[in-house]
């Protein structure tokens, strides 16, 4: 926000009037901002550079999907896989795409709208709001930094998969590290990673064998 201070003016003899300077025409209102994105990913097809660090079709084949599987596109966002989800898991399957943003939902609910295989849900912040026992994978992109607790929310997810379920991170590689460990401590195991992705890792958990 811009403030404009008003000058002081030094007292004594007073200036004498100056011929008031013709005023610009008053600028048209800037439109309104949408309401804030950030942190709600993309849109595939926009951003030529983002697309090849993604590479979504590579991505999506790389997350071994079937046909009539149930997915959650957990804090999908705008919903940049959230359509070839749907693709891959066919008019049999379903996909359930989550997040806690207005904005990012109101726009995802329009782009998938003829799409009778995808739900698009607001969630509440840290809790995953979806079914127990329900799904075959939970998709967690770029999005456990904003967990407020790593291992609570992993521990939360557990009840919702399937019991050969798994859950797909993927993250930039910096950001590996506090996953693995959260995942560890929630009581899971790394099965499986896709190292061959240009800036992201991609990693399967499940839940460790109970003793």
């Amino acid at each position: 926000m811009v403030t404009a201070a008003g000058a002081c003016r030094s007292e004594g003899k007073p200036e004498s009037p100056r011929a008031e300077a013709p005023r610009a025409p008053a600028e048209a209102a800037a439109p309104e901002e949408p309401a804030d994105l950030h942190g709600t990913g993309g849109v595939e097809g926009v951003d030529a550079a983002y697309d090849q660090s993604r590479q979504p079709a590579r991505f999506i084949a790389a997350l071994g999907i079937g046909p009539g599987q149930r997915i959650a596109d957990v804090g999908a966002g705008q919903g940049y896989f959230t359509q070839r989800l749907a693709d891959a898991v066919g008019p049999t399957g379903r996909v359930v795409a989550t997040d806690i943003n207005d904005e990012a939902i109101r726009r995802l609910r329009v782009r998938v709208l003829a799409r009778r295989n995808v739900e698009v849900r607001k969630v509440e912040p840290d809790a995953p709001g979806l079914e127990a026992g329900a799904y075959d994978l939970i998709l967690l992109s770029e999005v456990d930094h904003f967990f407020s607790d790593r291992v609570d929310y992993l521990t939360r997810l557990r009840a919702a998969l399937t019991p050969q379920g798994r859950i797909a991170v993927t993250h930039l590689r910096a950001m590996r590290p506090p996953l693995v460990a959260a995942a560890q401590a929630a009581g899971y195991t790394v099965v499986a990673e896709v190292n061959d992705l240009p800036d992201h890792y991609l990693l399967f958990l499940r839940p460790s064998a109970r003793p």
